[in-house]
């Protein structure tokens, strides 16, 4: 079954234990879920528009389907 999931943060949770930091994906876009591998670096430009990503990383545009 697909489903569709909004992710709204554009960088990675960076969280301290002792003295590592992991960085954990928030952008739902990393091949190493559940940490980042950077491909967060697609979405800096989106600026509140709405796109679906491909498995290779190419992305659509979603439009309105209100006029």
């Amino acid at each position: 079954m697909s489903r569709m999931v909004l992710h709204e943060r554009n960088m990675p949770y960076v969280v301290k234990v002792g003295d590592q930091e992991l960085h954990l994906c928030a952008c739902g876009l990393s091949e190493n879920k559940p940490y980042c591998d950077g491909s967060h670096m697609k979405t800096v430009d989106e600026s509140g528009k709405i796109y679906l990503y491909d498995h290779d990383g190419n992305r659509v545009e979603l439009g309105s389907f209100y006029k």
